[in-house]
């Protein structure tokens, strides 16, 4: 690449910077109201010279935890749908590889850690991106972007950055770790030593610098992605040059174009493109209640009297006099000496009424009570009702949020279709019993896949059910497992908080209603109403009658078989005049006999596992007594 691109890069860089240092010194500010740093130190050279005392009430960091506590309630999981009805089966193997990135990768804990950054200082970033490991296979890696160490086209207005023409992250490394990540480029990390400097916030590193700290020899490098000719391109650079030169970047989309790895989201745009959290509104508000505090407070431990000249001795003593709890003073008669009321007059000046506005508006702020819940409603729809309403006001933020959610699914889902093409085991943890292995791009038989899916289903075939199905020639094709690369599935996001109390409230009466009527409700109803992680498999169970479904379908198959056999013996029988005829009857005979043989020796295994799973049911315990749900 020319001297020309590496300038642009650098000017790209530069342009964010400049024009959003407003935006991130407010940014910084709500951080700092957010952990209690609510006065400047000039405000506080004032009281002090006051003799006013510093009161800081923090009330944003309640309101901010609470906000972030309804959204660990709501945490999803992804779901992949089949865009064909032959890929239905396979989608659920989707679905079991995002769930496992997402367990790898703490995927819970990383979406609340930007969630906070995105309430708070209005901006939350992760990077999805692969790394090999030393069997040769890639991993998935979901890596959160700090808000202070992303930056991005600073005329982009969409809360995602969809329309932004570049997006980066800053870091700063030390120059011994920079020589040995990028061998070869001595020269240009030599020369990112600058002497221009900036003025210290926050894409500075904590000593303030521009682009290097000559005394610790750490030089502040750039991961720039940005847009030619309509698609990602990607470069690592210092001021000095290029670290890692541009290229597309490796990373596609579902069309199999390069895509950016880095997801960003806001939860609010200014009209001057400028982002903020849920904290800038309560900042005002949490001013004034501090001041007022702090003032009243300060009123009501000061004394201060009127007097005339001569009616006390000592100005200095009777003032220390008044400070002290059982001071004496000694005035002269008939001369005017008078105590001010400073809590009456506190209370005229109506100082404690504004406080209490004040509070009354940042309680209104963030997470107000209707969120959590009125535990005097009289039903769990009204407890929702109230939720609902309480949730309006953050509408916008959490619909980005859940946007950025599903964008994050869907780069997941396009990182293991382009990297994971050879044949890899996840272990799926969603049984309660025990684990669950998937297989991936794996190449079988189909006699392998059944014996496998019996296995799975409780049951292990004998060496005579195993034998018959590897002799059968129609099991032996071989086919490709959950293929990846064929699959074209549809992420959704998972998430019902929101009717968690009315489902459990039905699901409390659909059991009441079982108890008073037994036979009036099946008992596959009360199980579909449940929220049982593995009642799909009940229900399956139910619905086979305690017999696994492939043994049903063997059955079925060889019932198929014997009509055909059966058939063979009345055509041969029709051509019995013939010595050839003769033949063909007696072997359809031999075959018909053997086919006869089989389906009873899979009766008689049929009635040993129904004796078997009748055994174990009566060895069963009974089942505890229903617990209503509580949301």
């Amino acid at each position: 690449m020319t001297d020309d691109a590496l300038a642009q890069a650098l000017r790209q860089f530069e342009e964010a910077y400049d024009q959003t240092q407003n935006e991130r010194a407010a940014a910084e500010r709500d951080r700092d109201y957010y952990d209690g740093r609510q006065i400047t130190a000039e405000e506080e050279e004032v009281l002090r010279k006051r003799k006013q005392p510093v009161v800081i009430y923090n009330r944003i960091k309640p309101k901010i935890n609470s906000l972030l506590g309804f959204e660990r309630r709501q945490r999803t999981d992804p779901k992949a749908f089949p865009r064909t009805p032959q890929h239905d089966k396979d989608a659920e193997a989707v679905t079991d590889a995002l769930r496992f990135v997402c367990d790898q990768n703490q995927w819970q804990k990383l979406r609340s850690d930007v969630a906070e950054d995105m309430f708070i200082e209005g901006i939350g970033a992760c990077t999805v991106t692969v790394a090999q490991k030393a069997d040769g296979q890639f991993d998935v890696k979901l890596t959160r972007v700090p808000w202070d160490r992303f930056y991005r086209d600073p005329h982009s207005r969409a809360r995602d950055f969809s329309d932004a023409n570049f997006l980066g992250v800053v870091l700063w490394m030390d120059e011994k770790d920079a020589l040995a990540l990028y061998p070869g480029k001595e020269d240009v990390i030599k020369s990112a030593y600058t002497t221009g400097e900036t003025d210290g916030n926050t894409y500075d590193d904590r000593p303030k610098l521009n682009w290097s700290d000559d005394k610790r020899k750490r030089i502040r490098v750039l991961q720039h992605r940005w847009r030619e000719d309509g698609k990602w391109m990607t470069a690592t650079l210092c001021r000095g040059g290029y670290l890692r030169d541009p290229q597309p970047s490796p990373y596609l989309d579902e069309d199999g174009a390069p895509a950016c790895d880095l997801l960003a989201v806001s939860a609010y745009v200014t009209r001057e493109n400028e982002r903020y959290g849920e904290v800038r509104n309560m900042i005002s508000a949490q001013d004034e209640i501090n001041k007022r505090r702090s003032k009243a407070l300060h009123r009501l431990s000061v004394n201060q009297f009127i007097y005339e000249r001569g009616a006390v001795a000592d100005v200095a003593a009777t003032k220390r006099a008044l400070a002290e709890p059982d001071g004496a003073i000694e005035v002269t008669p008939d001369m005017r000496f008078e105590l001010r009321d400073n809590a009456t007059l506190a209370q005229m000046q109506g100082e404690l009424q504004m406080l209490q506005e004040a509070k009354a508006e940042i309680d209104a702020s963030g997470v107000n009570p209707a969120l959590q819940g009125d535990v005097q409603a009289p039903s769990g729809r009204a407890v929702e009702a109230l939720q609902i309403a309480g949730l309006q006001e953050h509408a916008t933020a959490f619909d980005s949020l859940r946007d950025w959610s599903w964008r994050v699914y869907r780069a997941i889902w396009c990182r293991i279709r382009q990297y994971w093409t050879e044949e890899r085991w996840i272990r799926v943890t969603d049984n309660e019993n025990n684990l669950r292995w998937v297989g991936l791009n794996r190449q079988a038989t189909q006699a392998e896949l059944v014996i496998e899916q019996a296995r799975q289903q409780g049951r292990e075939l004998t060496d005579e059910q195993i034998a018959m199905l590897q002799a059968d020639p129609r099991f032996q094709e071989v086919v490709t497992q959950n293929d990846l690369a064929e699959l074209d599935v549809d992420i959704i996001v998972e998430d019902g908080p929101d009717s968690v109390t009315i489902q459990s409230e039905q699901f409390e009466q659909l059991v009441e209603l079982k108890k008073a009527d037994p036979s009036a409700i099946p008992t596959a109803m009360v199980i579909e109403a449940s929220s049982l992680r593995n009642k799909d498999q009940i229900l399956e169970h139910l619905e086979s009658g305690g017999i696994p479904l492939q043994v049903q379908q063997q059955m079925q198959e060889m019932q198929q078989a014997l009509q055909e056999a059966q058939q063979q013996v009345q055509q041969a029988e029709q051509k019995a005049q013939s010595a050839q005829g003769e033949q063909q009857i007696k072997a359809a005979e031999l075959d018909l006999r053997r086919m006869e043989l089989q389906i009873e020796a899979q009766k008689l295994e049929i009635e040993r596992f129904r004796a078997e799973t009748d055994r174990m049911q009566a060895m069963r315990p009974p089942d505890p007594p229903q617990v209503p749900l509580v949301q």
